[in-house]
């Protein structure tokens, strides 16, 4: 994965003020497609709709971590890794979000169904790097008051 710092370089992610209320927002919303997805039935013909939004909603908490920060990112693979950055995520899991982030796009670009197994696997892991994702959330925002 390249480092952060070659997409600042190519553009791909923008220096900007720091945004605590966007960076709410975008929390806020996550949190919401999560909840109306897990209200959702799970069936072959929903589980991409699912999978995709649950993606988003893991995406949306990475960039508010980012907004907070003071960037703006234009590519999902830069999201996940600023990411790298913070010590409460293993390699591993950013290989997993990584993962996610591959099969969505497979899904969103090239209509490759996903599976209703592989979108329990990311209601999974979602259980597991949300509340990290929360504590990085909390962390930075500790340090900028």
């Amino acid at each position: 994965m390249k480092r952060f710092e070659e997409f600042i370089a190519t553009n791909d992610v923008r220096k900007t003020s720091p945004d605590a209320g966007l960076a709410r927002s975008l929390r806020k919303d996550a949190e919401q497609r999560v909840k109306l997805m897990l209200s959702m039935e799970l069936k072959e013909e929903s589980a991409t709709l699912v999978f995709e939004q649950v993606y988003e909603a893991l995406r949306a908490c990475a960039d508010a971590i980012l907004t907070v920060e003071g960037f703006k990112s234009y590519s999902h693979l830069a999201t996940i890794s600023f990411l790298q950055k913070c010590p409460e995520l293993t390699a591993q899991e950013l290989a997993q979000f990584d993962n996610a982030r591959e099969k969505r796009n497979l899904a969103r670009y090239y209509a490759k169904q996903v599976t209703v197994q592989e979108t329990k696997d990311l209601f999974q892991f979602y259980a597991v790097i949300k509340p990290k994702l929360d504590a990085i959330f909390q962390r930075i925002t500790a340090k900028r008051k």
